[in-house]
């Protein structure tokens, strides 16, 4: 019966312990807290759906076996196809999580097979902005073997499999103090991605929301470089985990459960959100990032692509990550989240029938809505002055302004 302990770093130290331990057995887990831990009475990611007790969880079906706070610190689709393609095949849950590194896991958790955590572990394996290009190489043939010549140190960083966000790939990399991620065009890709994602979360930023800082590196492959907000450096090269949980977790869904997809939905998330103190600015901060999306056509919105971090001693909301236009040339039917009393309808009537789950009046999301609107002449703008034509086209028509005022 397969099983692994689970590391926690502590919040805001560099202490590292055991948490517990994960059993899977044929998709269905079974997760315990280390005794050690349940004695001391230690900090827990989870507590509404997995409070400390020295009791075991049993019977664990969603996501292959994994509790959901877990299951955020396993592969996302990229390093799943990294892990496919070193061992031949497809893993169980488990067996994803034992086959990835534990440097780039997103928020405070590793996994290992001792009941003790390895000193430093988590802290070696980065690599540096200059190895940017063998990445980029090695993604472009990822169905073939590493680039000729290739270092150890170098190898290390090309199989990161655990960074935030989706099936494209990226991989985590240090520039000065900082960890950034670094997410360069797909060679499969008809548009320019990278620069699509960089101007709606610049323009996002501009207008005041919180937004993941972001720059983009021109050159023979355009490259995304986002700040990496889920690790704070602590000197001497290494870096503090933030804990962090997404919006699947909070919503205690199943990423790939037949039907979970009905649990998405923003009044629920919002609402788990409050259930964990999460400021109410936080909470009208996300009712305005509906707004966004609606407005430059973001419908990748799904819950993983939303988390909340502990920090300051709460839960507050991760600043704003993953916003694309869609690529289908014309604005979105509907978000990848229910928006409100009328499901996926993307309208105002849907958007103010459930305001109050974010601390706002009628007036207060009115206000926001056309303040959202609003935007639509200088987002138009700034698309046109920043993007290359075919992705200045496709920008502009995926735009939803005229919804948000319907």
């Amino acid at each position: 019966m397969p099983s692994l302990y689970i590391y926690i770093q502590q919040p805001g130290s560099l202490e590292v312990t055991t948490l517990g331990r994960l059993t899977i057995e044929k998709g269905v887990g079974e997760f315990v807290y280390s005794p050690a831990y349940y004695k001391a009475g230690g900090w827990v990611p989870d507590p509404l759906h997995y409070p400390l007790r020295a009791e075991p969880y049993t019977n664990i079906t969603k996501n292959g076996g994994l509790p959901g706070f877990i299951r955020d610190a396993a592969p996302d689709g990229w390093g799943e196809r990294l892990v496919i393609r070193e061992h031949g095949g497809e893993l169980d849950a488990i067996g994803y999580l034992q086959k990835s590194p534990n440097h780039d896991r997103a928020g405070s958790l590793m996994v290992g097979s001792s009941k003790v955590a390895p000193e430093g572990i988590g802290q070696a394996g980065l690599g540096t902005l200059t190895q940017l290009d063998a990445f980029i190489q090695f993604a472009d043939g990822v169905q073939g073997g590493f680039p000729p010549g290739i270092d150890k140190a170098t190898k290390a960083t090309l199989q990161q499999r655990s960074s935030l966000g989706g099936a494209r790939p990226k991989c985590t990399l240090v520039e000065a103090d900082r960890l950034i991620l670094a997410k360069p065009r797909d060679r499969h890709d008809n548009y320019d991605i990278p620069s699509l994602e960089y101007a709606c979360m610049t323009f996002a930023a501009s207008k005041g929301l919180n937004v993941a800082n972001a720059r983009l590196l021109k050159g023979r492959v355009n490259t995304l470089l986002v700040d990496r907000f889920d690790r704070a450096p602590a000197g001497n090269g290494q870096y503090t985990r933030v804990p962090m949980l997404s919006g699947l977790t909070l919503l205690d869904s199943d990423w790939l459960g037949q039907g979970d997809w009905k649990k998405w939905h923003y009044g629920v998330l919002v609402d788990e959100m409050n259930r964990r103190g999460v400021p109410e600015a936080d909470r009208q901060e996300l009712f305005k990032r509906i707004c966004f999306n609606i407005l430059v056509g973001n419908d990748d919105d799904h819950p993983k692509n939303v988390a909340v971090l502990f920090t300051n001693g709460c839960w507050q909301l991760s600043p704003m990550y993953d916003v694309v236009p869609t690529t289908e040339g014309a604005p979105p039917s509907r978000l990848a989240m229910a928006i409100g009393s009328y499901g996926h309808e993307i309208s105002r009537r849907n958007l103010l029938s459930q305001v109050e789950h974010y601390g706002l009046s009628r007036a207060q999301a009115s206000e926001v809505i056309d303040e959202v609107a609003s935007w639509a002449a200088d987002l138009e703008g700034y698309y046109r002055s920043s993007l290359e034509p075919q992705e200045r086209d496709l920008a502009i028509m995926a735009m939803g302004a005229d919804k948000l005022l319907e």
